[in-house]
């Protein structure tokens, strides 16, 4: 069985396959366009899988679940860096600060295992135009080793010189936390995990 985690886009052959009562306006109107969920970090308690729906909005966003055996494709968002999938994306949507940034972003990232979420890797995925001149760019990072504050901060400081804000979401096992409110910490930060969130002080060993 393949393994679904949180930021997959799971593709399926139409919203029937939602296992939903009903659909928001915005939500029918968009998703016959892409066919594509995001999972969320909750407990998948198989056959149903946790996901979400994005619309065009950033308020527009619906948790839903849909059958496992009705996933058509999985892409995982390191699936995106691996087939550099901005190439594959027309010479306008290159110009978007968060899409143009991603080829140097690509070479400092060279020796990590990451990942591109959020409406980015959502537009690279599904090749609809999810990102504008404003998006940040959502990156996930699955790490082999810890680094402290001041590492975070250089590193962040390295990705944020190209016009468009970057942030990194470590992934350790099923929880996540941003690396930017890690290195600009002094005593707690929140951790995402598959139940509520919690405060922790050293988010590399829970």
């Amino acid at each position: 069985m393949v393994k679904i985690e949180p930021h997959d886009l799971l593709k399926i052959a139409s919203a029937d396959d939602l296992l939903v009562d009903s659909l928001p306006q915005w939500a029918q109107e968009i998703f016959p366009n892409s066919l594509t969920v995001v999972v969320r970090r909750s407990k998948i308690v198989e056959p149903r899988i946790p996901v979400g729906i994005r619309g065009i909005k950033r308020e527009q966003r619906l948790a839903v679940e849909v059958l496992r055996q009705n996933v058509k494709e999985i892409i995982t968002p390191y699936q995106l860096v691996q087939q550099r999938a901005w190439q594959n994306v027309s010479v306008d949507r290159k110009k978007l600060p968060a899409i143009k940034a991603l080829p140097a972003i690509a070479n400092i990232l060279k020796d990590y295992q990451w990942g591109i979420s959020g409406s980015v890797g959502f537009e690279l995925a599904t090749k609809t135009n999810s990102a504008k001149e404003t998006s940040d760019l959502d990156l996930i990072w699955k790490p082999s080793y810890s680094i402290n504050r001041k590492q975070a901060q250089d590193l962040l400081k390295e990705l944020n010189q190209y016009g468009v804000h970057a942030d990194l979401q470590v992934i350790e096992g099923t929880n996540g936390f941003s690396l930017e409110e890690y290195s600009n910490s002094t005593s707690t930060i929140m951790v995402k995990t598959l139940g509520d969130p919690i405060l922790v002080r050293d988010p590399w060993n829970i």
